[in-house]
């Protein structure tokens, strides 16, 4: 039986794929060894030898291990979903986001600055959104609405060593996910309990994706290689739509179960 390696993710991937040995392991509590152009993952529960990869890791604090672990994967030729040259293109935010710039597709206005003390020379209407680092899933993100809460912002920001970003606040009557997998894609809209739509999410609908959009999706997962994909949409009243920023390790939650299964035979087919 072949062994299917899950990286961190959901704890039903078993349940969904039962033709395999599917292991699960945490990335933050695994060691990595190359030996003779075979890969082994290492940690408390013993040792594995993968056939192939499922890479899960979501909103946690990136860290070297992250990377180190793909270019393992990579020089092992191990197959993994999605391949360690697509996730190490989105690692960064910044790359990220300039993928998108390069497609042309209506990302969010930022500026960037690398050092808090260039702040001062941001000027930018309030509300905005304060983005530090790399970080996902709502972490290192905040909201300022007024010049009091910017100056008390400024003043937490001068203790980090990650670059800062800032957006304009976008005023959204809907919070939009697209999410391609293989040939297919879906649309969800969404809503949250606070200003963060994707953060404690109280509200999901599935709806019929736009042409238009799909094309923009299929565009940016063959640029980038991606079994799967998606993208994070804030939509205006008037109907201008504005890209936050795209996952390659997209959660699936709100979706229907085919998602899950579509995801297992992308995974299924690089090792049949």
């Amino acid at each position: 039986m072949k062994t299917i390696l899950v990286v961190n993710g959901e704890n039903y991937w078993k349940d969904i794929m039962p033709d395999f040995n599917v292991v699960q392991k945490l990335i933050q509590h695994t060691s990595w060894i190359l030996k003779e152009g075979k890969l082994f993952v290492v940690d408390a529960e013993g040792v594995v030898e993968p056939d192939a990869i499922l890479w899960r890791v979501g909103a946690i604090k990136p860290t070297e291990i992250q990377t180190t672990a793909l270019n393992l994967i990579e020089l092992s030729g191990i197959p993994c979903v999605n391949s360690p040259e697509t996730l190490k293109i989105g690692f960064d935010r910044l790359s990220m986001l300039a993928t998108i710039k390069n497609l042309d597709l209506p990302v969010i206005d930022f500026n960037v600055v690398t050092k808090s003390t260039h702040l001062k020379n941001i000027k930018t209407d309030f509300p905005f959104v304060v983005k530090v680092g790399n970080y996902h899933g709502g972490y290192g993100k905040v909201l300022v609405e007024d010049e009091k809460k910017w100056q008390d912002i400024k003043d937490l920001l001068f203790v980090t060593e990650h670059y800062i970003t800032i957006e304009p606040f976008i005023d959204y009557v809907r919070d939009i996910r697209y999410i391609a997998i293989d040939e297919k894609v879906w649309a969800m809209s969404r809503r949250g309990k606070y200003w963060k739509a994707n953060v404690e999410t109280t509200d999901y609908e599935e709806f019929e994706p736009e042409v238009a959009l799909v094309n923009d999706l299929k565009r940016l997962q063959n640029a980038i290689g991606a079994d799967i994909i998606a993208v994070d949409i804030l939509e205006e009243e008037n109907g201008k739509i504005h890209i936050v920023e795209y996952n390659d390790i997209p959660g699936l939650s709100g979706f229907s179960d085919e998602l899950k299964y579509e995801l297992a035979s992308v995974i299924s087919k690089t090792i049949s």
